[in-house]
């Protein structure tokens, strides 16, 4: 995160804590954005670890890209998130996976952010909710482009919690449409 706040904002000492509020910002009005575009129940029952990971889940059907994930991957959610099943190992996993992206797994007791079929760190699982922030921390550090199946979704995150302006070229049919109808939700 550290990284993050330096290339975007190195003058600002609040960076993280404003980041992570923008963020928590951002997840309420998706519930309820998910909710209301019938792709979520309301969270009620479900802690706040459950409801990162329904989030995560739900996202790229929220914002689309126009490109469907490899066909070796079940839903476009697998190029940010995946849930480990009981007795599934994490680097098993990991060597399956045909991405090379950033890529949070989430384990009964914790979470390990891996990119390609290296796991990079672990930190513990409440920490779940602020996951994407450390898979956009990674794009940003090493310099990533995005998934094709998941960079609509990627690119409103980048400019509208990391407030970072995507290049014109960038401005895709999908990101545009996807804007446009957050936009109008959200009342702006």
């Amino acid at each position: 995160m550290e990284e993050l706040q330096r290339i975007l904002d190195k003058d600002n000492g609040n960076f993280i804590d404003e980041l992570k509020g923008r963020w928590h910002d951002f997840c309420q009005k998706v519930q309820f954005f998910g909710v209301w575009k019938k792709m979520m129940k309301p969270p009620m029952g479900m802690d706040k670890a459950e409801q990162a990971l329904e989030i995560l889940r739900v996202l790229p059907s929220m914002f689309p890209s126009m490109s469907a994930p490899p066909k070796r991957v079940r839903d476009a959610s697998e190029a940010l998130v995946h849930v480990l099943e009981e007795k599934e190992d994490p680097n098993v996993y990991l060597k399956k996976r045909p991405l090379s992206c950033p890529v949070l797994i989430v384990s009964p007791s914790n979470c390990l952010l891996a990119v390609g079929d290296v796991p990079i760190t672990t930190f513990p699982k409440d920490k779940v909710t602020e996951g994407a922030l450390y898979l956009l921390a990674y794009y940003y550090a090493l310099h990533l482009t995005y998934p094709k199946c998941v960079a609509t979704l990627l690119s409103v995150i980048q400019t509208e919690v990391l407030l970072d302006k995507i290049h014109e070229r960038d401005l895709t049919s999908s990101y545009k449409k996807s804007m446009a109808e957050w936009k109008a939700f959200i009342g702006q």
